[in-house]
């Protein structure tokens, strides 16, 4: 029945807390903006997440939704916003990746430490890299925009003890990673600041 609705007609259903309208909308569009995300980022499971998080913010906003084109046209201008935040974490991670290498190279090093270093720092972010989505982004906030769990909680919309344990999980599966090499070291260098569980 709700596949044969306008656009219009399923966002109003959607903003009365009607689900089938919701999964409507889903059924509609999902494939078609599967394929756009995926065209702009690296991989399949990004792109999923990607997706899922899109609805998911739409089915939150559903009572404050204000389409001022329609509503394909709202789900891409979301998904497009999703992909530059992508592309801005990223970008944020090289570059303080670059920061670290170029700070090792300022180092009375030999060549073969120097090399090691840059190895194991890249090995670090690697393992950022790799941590859950959410985590990832936390951890970063934290310790590489420097902002305090007060202002991580706010910008994410999450409550501190979420960001806190966020945090605390992060360092505890780099610690599992490396506990075995001395880059350990370097992870606390790096994280275990006065403030960031403040």
């Amino acid at each position: 029945m709700y596949s044969s609705y306008s656009d219009n007609q399923l966002v109003s259903l959607l903003k009365s807390d009607d689900s089938a309208a919701f999964n409507a909308i889903y059924d509609r569009y999902s494939k078609l903006l599967y394929l756009f995300i995926h065209s702009k980022l690296d991989t399949g499971e990004i792109s999923k997440d990607v997706l899922q998080d899109l609805f998911i913010s739409l089915w939150e906003k559903r009572h404050t939704l204000i389409l001022k084109e329609s509503l394909k046209a709202y789900l891409y201008q979301v998904a497009r916003y999703k992909i530059i935040d992508i592309y801005r974490k990223n970008a944020t991670y090289r570059k303080y990746l670059q920061q670290l290498i170029e700070h090792f190279d300022a180092q009375p090093h030999s060549v073969v430490e120097a090399v090691d270093h840059k190895a194991k720092t890249q090995e670090l972010f690697e393992a950022i890299n790799h941590l859950p989505e959410r985590m990832k982004e936390i951890f970063m906030l934290s310790r590489f925009e420097n902002l305090t769990v007060e202002q991580i909680s706010t910008h994410l919309g999450l409550s501190q003890q979420t960001v806190k344990n966020q945090i605390t999980k992060a360092l505890k599966i780099l610690r599992a990673s490396y506990a075995k090499t001395d880059l350990i070291l370097l992870v606390i260098s790096l994280i275990l600041t006065d403030n960031m569980l403040k």
